[in-house]
């Protein structure tokens, strides 16, 4: 990858300007991509289901659009997420519009599919059936025909689980289904309680959202018209959106953080490698400032909130990093010899590469810090000179270990 490639439409190399605002769209359009199809009626609890996964009230954060009559696609950018529920298959209307719903669904999916382009499809169907309901509709084998009919891998969620009053109606229905879609379904049935309630006294908590988690990945690791590549993407896209397992969710933050950095000082590299007329410094400056935003969306922080605008400002803004830089690294000749200025003149490409790596490292650590996880959240602080404070102390003490 070139460092225009990296840069994109963002940066102007003629006027040395860098377009925030593009950055931060082109980082959002680059993230790795879920799409997650929602079949089931109104009141089923989907949104129940979906805002236990990935968060309070992720839907109503999303931006909606119609793909079809029955068909809406509600995109989350902050995840790469993107929901498609079904609309309009209540059981008091479906006999009259199930032709016409069901032809509707399967163009919404052909279109997609015929895209040729994997980040537009659906990659996996939740099927959700209420268990308190008590029954399997015919509606539910019509969508489960739709999802074979074009090979989308299927998790059965079984939602309002009833527990021991529910066991029977569970098993009986998984036999039912099994007779029918057994090779397609191949188990994945889980029954889930996605909020947690009181009952005579006491708290019923959450259940089956670690495995229906669990069943998703198998699912999309399983999906054989896809590359081993583009699996590993959905699967990592799953784990960062994810608000369950907030152990594996960081973990997986973490590592796609450090390819974004690689990546980052692999361009940087390439301007000290090679002539570029005029001084270097800005376009390494544009460089450690879209690798920040791209961090910034690895680790879902809110850059538009208010309290947090100053503080990426202060941070990552690409003046911010030059005299970060420039500050440490005159502090720190010793440590890097052979370094040019940061403000005009060439750059080597190893010192680009290795600083725009000790600028990536160091505020994946800052956002380490500042993620909580008992919420999922990763929110920088009020105040500018603490987190700044921060940076520059562990960016610094890095510097001298290169040395």
């Amino acid at each position: 990858m070139s460092y225009k490639d990296y840069l994109g439409d963002a940066y102007n190399e003629k006027t040395n300007v860098f377009d925030k605002i593009k950055a931060k769209k082109e980082v959002y359009d680059k993230k790795s991509k879920l799409n997650i199809v929602l079949f089931g009626a109104t009141g089923v609890g989907k949104s129940s289901l979906v805002n236990a996964i990935f968060g309070d009230n992720i839907v109503e954060s999303g931006v909606g659009q119609p793909i079809t009559q029955f068909l809406e696609k509600i995109e989350i950018k902050s995840k790469g997420l993107t929901l498609w529920d079904t609309k309009g298959i209540e059981a008091k209307d479906y006999e009259s519009t199930k032709e016409m719903l069901i032809q509707d669904i399967e163009k919404g999916f052909a279109d997609a599919f015929d895209t040729g382009n994997d980040d537009m499809a659906p990659h996996v169907v939740w099927i959700c059936i209420k268990e308190s309901s008590g029954r399997v509709e015919e509606r539910e084998y019509d969508l489960l025909e739709i999802a074979k009919k074009f090979g989308i891998p299927t998790v059965v969620v079984f939602t309002n689980t009833q527990g021991e009053n529910g066991d029977e109606f569970f098993q009986t229905a998984s036999k039912d289904i099994d007779t029918r879609y057994k090779d397609f379904v191949k188990g994945r049935y889980v029954r889930v309680n996605s909020v947690a309630y009181k009952f005579m006294g006491m708290t019923v908590p959450t259940s089956g959202l670690k495995q229906l988690l669990q069943l998703t990945e198998d699912c999309l690791d399983e999906a054989q018209n896809n590359t081993k590549e583009q699996r590993q993407k959905r699967i990592e896209a799953l784990r960062k959106a994810q608000e369950v397992d907030m152990e594996k969710k960081l973990a997986s933050m973490i590592d796609s953080a450090k390819t974004m950095v690689h990546l980052a000082s692999a361009a940087a590299a390439i301007v000290g490698a090679i002539p570029i007329p005029g001084p270097d410094a800005p376009i390494i400056a544009a460089i450690q400032t879209r690798l920040v935003y791209t961090l910034n969306s690895e680790f879902e922080v809110n850059d538009n909130d208010s309290q947090a605008v100053q503080v990426i400002t202060g941070i990552l803004g690409a003046t911010a990093l030059a005299q970060i830089g420039k500050t440490i690294v005159a502090n720190t000749l010793k440590f890097i010899p052979g370094i040019g200025s940061l403000v005009g003149g060439a750059i080597s490409a190893s010192t680009a590469a290795a600083l725009t790596q000790a600028i990536g490292q160091t505020y994946i650590k800052v956002l380490v810090a500042y993620f909580d996880k008992a919420t999922g959240k990763t929110i920088l602080p009020e105040h500018t000179a603490t987190a700044l404070a921060m940076f520059k102390d562990v960016f610094s003490e890095m510097w001298k270990k290169k040395g």
